[in-house]
């Protein structure tokens, strides 16, 4: 499905993921593109997809929640990862030449991959100037939850943001909940409290990233690629014992957060 406004292109792929597959700015491509062989590990390193009801590792696929014990598939060796939604196909809504609006259930009817009831809308906005993205979770009952998207950028000449927070991780690279001071790259680290918002260049192309989201992941240990991860919480928010890190969906109030991506000419 493809979106179009001014000299920005969008492709959509609602069946993998309900993700953008790649963004063009005066044809540039910006995102990495689809793999020519898709394995699991490989749907997570391309485009740019939503992250529900959880966003990032989720220490043993489990968490406490009202004094009840939950668990969700463990995708990512003994750990759950991005949620629920990024390996299954969401159903096409609306759409128009600038805009498309999908819908996904976090679960697929088992209650394995999420133990609460609820769907999760994805809307994808073209501009001449921006790509925004909004995603809103419908619960049908109280939950904890997160949102956040992963956009797998190619390995921009330049990309600039500060932060003066930090998350401590520990060896399985599972947040703690202590904060510490910023270290320098490379990272695959939770940031929060920012000063600079996150810019970056790619060829002639300057991209600036802003949303509703606190948390940002920065992963830039590959040598093709640098993800820039706008999270409503930390990964493993649900287990770091205090709820200053999660929201809770509850029923007939909509649970949104927005991501925005201004492209123009840095020539």
């Amino acid at each position: 499905m493809l979106l179009q406004a001014g000299n920005i292109r969008v492709e959509v792929a609602p069946q993998d993921g309900g993700r953008i597959a790649q963004i063009f700015y005066n044809d540039v491509e910006l995102l990495i593109a689809r793999p020519n062989k898709e394995t699991t590990i490989a749907t997570l390193t391309w485009g740019c997809y939503p992250m529900a009801p959880f966003a990032g590792r989720l220490a043993d696929g489990t968490f406490a929640w009202n004094g009840n014990r939950y668990s969700t598939l463990q995708t990512h060796g003994k750990h759950a990862i991005h949620g629920t939604v990024v390996t299954r196909p969401w159903e096409v809504l609306d759409h128009s030449d600038t805009h498309v609006n999908m819908s996904i259930s976090l679960d697929d009817g088992s209650r394995a991959l999420w133990p609460f009831a609820g769907t999760c809308e994805h809307i994808v906005q073209v501009t001449p100037n921006e790509v925004k993205c909004v995603l809103t979770i419908h619960a049908l009952e109280p939950f904890p939850y997160q949102l956040g998207w992963h956009p797998c950028w190619r390995k921009p000449d330049s990309a600039h943001f500060t932060f003066s927070s930090m998350f401590e991780k520990d060896i399985d690279q599972i947040p703690t909940g202590r904060m510490v001071e910023p270290t320098t790259g490379p990272w695959d680290d939770c940031f929060t409290d920012v000063i600079t918002e996150p810019t970056l260049h790619i060829n002639d192309v300057a991209i600036s990233l802003t949303s509703t989201a606190e948390y940002w992941v920065i992963y830039d240990e590959l040598a093709h690629s640098t993800c820039i991860e706008p999270q409503t919480g930390p990964p493993n928010a649900f287990n770091l014992f205090t709820d200053d890190f999660f929201d809770v969906a509850q029923p007939q109030q909509e649970a949104c957060a927005e991501f925005t991506i201004r492209l123009g000419s840095s020539a």
